[in-house]
């Protein structure tokens, strides 16, 4: 005996339905889209390394972070010795996260892979 799942859809209105009709402003406010600004007890530090785009840049500088942009890769010394004072990193390829990198990276709370 073989077993069958079957799914059925109210031929009415769904709660999809529901939704679309419900209006953004009437929502609880953790619903709504938020900008995060830095904490304002603490600057945020944001490293990008391989040449991550200028556009980026500008963008995380416009809306108050700190930002330290390098053209290339860090070696892994030199980024366990960086790393420890940010609280995210972009990177595209050639930088390699290590585990001495993860485990000096104190403060990071966003990694940012770009391509």
């Amino acid at each position: 005996m073989s077993t069958v799942a079957v799914s059925v859809s109210p031929s009415s209105s769904s709660i999809h339905d529901h939704f679309r009709a419900v209006r953004r402003d009437s929502l609880p406010s953790f619903f709504h889209p938020r900008i995060l600004h830095p904490l304002e007890n603490e600057e945020i530090r944001i490293l990008l390394l391989e040449n991550i785009s200028q556009d980026a840049v500008k963008s995380f500088r416009d809306q108050g972070y700190h930002v330290d942009h390098h053209t290339k890769a860090l070696d892994e010394s030199v980024l366990v010795q960086k790393i420890g004072s940010y609280h995210a990193i972009g990177i595209r390829s050639k930088t390699r996260i290590t585990k001495r990198v993860l485990k000096a990276a104190s403060k990071v709370g966003y990694f940012i892979f770009c391509q």
